[in-house]
């Protein structure tokens, strides 16, 4: 039997930077079924600061991409000035740390339901079995912030909530670990 502390020990061996994770087979509420690689371990502050970077640079073809990129570098920079917010532990979670007594990025454990969450930054993803969305009307303004943040670091980070029903397994540094159950 695989338990999240089993699962979490493996997790807490590895290298204490960032590194490349495969979650196969994850099922998500919407019911598709997808493989994703990701970067795991990695400081979402680094990602606000590239991707206000990224935001700057663009050269954007009207005011309504123009209102979009400044309304998101303004959050991301309200997110930047609270360093505590960003990085900020929830009281409903169990975070952990590495051997080295580093906390480890990217997983926790949900107290209440017992779910472990893995997150991290999206660098692929490759769809099995397209899932079934609700239809959104958005506003034209959110049309554009949801583009131009998908260009972006933090547009990228994904969460995943691992259980034995929603995920067949992950793959980190030569290790294959089975989701907890």
């Amino acid at each position: 039997m695989n338990t999240i502390n089993n699962f979490v020990e493996e997790i807490a061996k590895l290298k204490p930077c960032s590194t490349f994770m495969s979650i196969h087979g994850y099922r998500n509420e919407h019911s598709e079924v997808a493989d994703y690689s990701i970067v795991f371990n990695m400081s979402y502050t680094n990602a606000l600061k590239r991707s206000i970077e990224t935001l700057n640079t663009m050269s954007l073809s009207n005011d309504l991409e123009r209102q979009a990129r400044d309304e998101l570098i303004s959050s991301y920079t309200k997110s930047l000035a609270n360093p505590i917010k960003v990085e900020e532990r929830e009281p409903h979670y169990e975070y952990f740390v590495n051997e080295e007594g580093e906390p480890i990025k990217g997983i926790k454990v949900h107290s209440l339901t017992n779910t472990l969450h893995l997150y991290g930054l999206q660098v692929h993803k490759r769809v099995l079995m397209p899932g079934s969305y609700p239809v959104v009307n958005s506003r034209p303004l959110t049309i554009a912030k949801k583009k131009l943040s998908s260009l972006t670091s933090v547009g990228r980070f994904r969460q995943f909530r691992l259980t034995t029903s929603n995920v067949d397994k992950v793959c980190v540094e030569k290790l294959e670990l089975l989701p907890p159950s």
